[in-house]
């Protein structure tokens, strides 16, 4: 089971994201291998609506459920970790790479609100699927009527 932290506001700063990534974008060149380890790259995903809530599933293929992290937010769910080499240290000449490695980042902003103590994140079989199911924005309560006794 992978562990779903709940958060209040939104982690980091974006501005000094976009600077970190223009300024590594600058230094890694042209090199695909180096470009790929710099920023993260974004799993495919899919997002829908079922009875259960929203859900989303990611196609997360040779991952540790530890190399996973789910964070809810209020309005954002992200998703996030690291794909490692299967084997590091070993020199190839690639003629084909189309598997991504490295940190990965997939953020899905919430069309309603959600019940944060009944969000579950499930890994198998290559594939993660968070449910977060919709939060009762309203309830209906019973009205009481206070009877006096009469004299």
């Amino acid at each position: 089971m992978v562990s779903v932290r709940r958060s209040t506001r939104r982690e980091g700063n974006r501005l000094q994201q976009e600077v970190v990534e223009a300024f590594q974008a600058w230094y890694v060149g042209f090199s695909p291998l180096l470009r790929m380890a710099a920023r993260p790259w974004r799993p495919p995903l899919e997002v829908y609506e079922d009875e259960r809530g929203l859900v989303v599933r990611a196609e997360l293929a040779g991952l540790r459920e530890d190399d996973i992290s789910v964070v809810v937010s209020d309005s954002v769910l992200q998703i996030s970790g690291v794909r490692r080499p299967r084997e590091e240290g070993q020199r190839r000449t690639y003629h084909e790479m189309g598997i991504a490695y490295g940190p990965f980042e997939a953020e899905v902003l919430l069309p309603f609100p959600v019940d944060l103590d009944h969000v579950e994140a499930v890994y198998e079989r290559g594939f993660l699927e968070v449910t977060l199911p919709r939060a009762r924005v309203s309830r209906t309560v019973p009205l009481r009527s206070e009877t006096s006794p009469e004299s």
